[in-house]
């Protein structure tokens, strides 16, 4: 006879696990969730049902898809909702003063899910939270893997490991319950597989990026400019007149690369299967253009890493301009 119960100490098991996994202090604690969407979802609404005396809530905007699903709720709850675009935040500290008093919880992120573009506020703006005991929910995509940083009480670290794994990492004074995690399946083994080949994946390499995004500036633009704050574990990269798409795929071409093999080490914002209105310009902030989203690319270091990359994705590139072009 089938018994339908979830044993809910299996979570709380692979909790341990996991936190023994990062090598974290004895006085913190983390949780495990299958992606940062639901880890945000769960710790938010957790704490927002924890703490239901505080009505107000601040969320910084512009960042990360991962935030807009669950603002309605709170909207509809009447809560106050003090939102500010990335790109106003120009004085930390007098936003954070502009806060009410009764204020739950900040939600930011501290990178950019797509470019890696890191956002020189986030480390300030933690501090003075913590200072005024409001608890800030801070998203990492992906700089957790390069920058542990120390964890303040009233903080909780959002960590993305890929999309079906994310961890959270929590201060010593956040006490909000868990609404569903320790009521779902959980494959211990599987879960921390997932995070060590996460952690393997990642190598971050300025020389390299900069090299080659210097290499291939006669055909393509590079997202950044010298000096911005980024993270060197990708190059990215606009190409002005072509597909990143078909541009890839002529390029995994000459490599001897199948397209799931190709796919799995660089990617673009210009995939014939998504909608990058509905994907992309909805929340990033400034928006991108279609016309750049058409033409980025994303690269990984391994692809950086073969010999004569530059060259064979330069003519890929000319390769597809010469089939835009005909006479008749």
């Amino acid at each position: 006879m089938f018994i339908d119960v979830v044993r809910p100490e299996s979570w709380e098991e692979l909790n341990d696990q996991v936190k023994t996994f990062l090598g974290l202090e004895a006085r913190l604690r983390v949780r495990s969730y299958q992606g940062i969407a639901q880890a945000v979802f769960e710790i938010s609404q957790g704490t927002a049902q924890f703490m239901s005396h505080k009505k107000s809530i601040g969320v910084i905007l512009g960042q990360t898809s991962v935030f807009e699903s669950f603002l309605p709720y709170y909207y509809k709850e009447t809560y106050e909702v003090h939102t500010l675009s990335h790109l106003k935040l120009t004085n930390v500290k007098e936003w954070v003063e502009s806060l009410k008093k009764d204020t739950n919880f900040v939600l930011f992120s501290e990178d950019h899910p797509v470019t890696g573009e890191l956002y020189p506020f986030a480390e300030e703006l933690d501090k003075l939270l913590n200072e005024k005991r409001i608890f800030s929910f801070r998203v990492s995509h992906a700089q957790h893997f390069y920058e542990p940083s120390p964890l303040r009480p009233y903080t909780v670290r959002l960590c993305s490991f890929n999309p079906t794994a994310a961890v959270a990492v929590l201060g010593e004074r956040f006490r909000s319950p868990s609404l569903l995690a320790q009521n779902m399946t959980w494959d211990q083994v599987h879960f921390l597989k997932e995070l060590t080949d996460a952690r393997a994946s990642r190598v971050a390499n300025p020389l390299l990026v900069e090299k080659f995004e210097q290499e291939i500036s006669s055909v393509a633009t590079p997202y950044f400019k010298a000096g911005a704050p980024r993270l060197f574990d990708r190059a990215v990269c606009v190409f002005n007149d072509v597909s990143a798409e078909a541009l890839a795929e002529v390029l995994f071409k000459k490599m001897g690369l199948s397209s799931e093999q190709g796919w799995s080490k660089l990617s673009s914002t210009n995939m014939c299967h998504w909608s990058v209105v509905k994907m992309f310009r909805h929340w990033w902030e400034p928006a991108p253009s279609l016309e750049e989203l058409r033409g980025m690319l994303i690269v990984g270091p391994e692809l950086l890493n073969t010999k004569d990359f530059a060259k064979l994705l330069i003519s890929s590139y000319e390769e597809v301009r010469a089939l835009q072009n005909w006479t008749v």
